[in-house]
């Protein structure tokens, strides 16, 4: 494979970010749980404020109301996320196993991809632990809703980071 010279310097960055932030997740999971979930709330809150500002200072363009309708949906969204948040917890619970599972599917067809590469088995053992992560969570939901996201994105984070130190060893 034909890559710039700086793409494994790129991966070795990415994955000791991915690493560090796995670590602060398995060590604090709680606290991960609600950063995750406040964050989230928080984007789509300014998603919203932004795209009603769009809207609002072009009224007469193209799809007014269906943008205008979108807007309120993400602000109320990010609203009941940012008063609620332990409800927001609970469902982004059940929102993170199904992510889990689909993304541990995408990490197994890109390690496909790379499979010429030395450590492409790293990257397809991070996608079948996170298939792993995606059913633990859906089995132990919502008991394990305070915990879990913080947890389990860690490790996951831990296991993203670490497949891709192993694939920079590659270049």
């Amino acid at each position: 494979m034909d890559h710039p010279a700086w793409y494994g310097k790129t991966l070795y960055v990415e994955g000791i970010c991915f690493l560090l932030l796995g670590i602060v997740g398995v060590f604090a999971p709680v606290i991960m749980t609600f950063a995750v979930e406040l964050l989230i709330g928080t984007l789509f809150l300014a998603g919203g404020l932004v795209q009603g500002w769009r809207a609002l200072t072009t009224p007469k363009l193209p799809g007014f109301w269906p943008s205008i309708l979108s807007a309120i949906l993400y602000i109320i969204v990010g609203c009941l996320l940012l008063f609620y948040p332990l409800k927001g917890v609970v469902t982004l619970t059940f929102l993170l196993a199904i992510f889990f599972l689909v993304e541990g599917l995408f990490q197994i067809i890109f390690s496909t991809a790379v499979r010429p590469l030395m450590n492409w088995g790293w990257v397809l053992l991070s996608g079948i632990v996170t298939l792993i992560l995606g059913f633990l969570i859906w089995s132990g939901w919502p008991g394990t809703s305070l915990w879990a996201i913080g947890l389990l994105v860690g490790i996951n984070l831990i296991f993203y980071g670490a497949s891709r130190l192993f694939l920079a060893r590659s270049y």
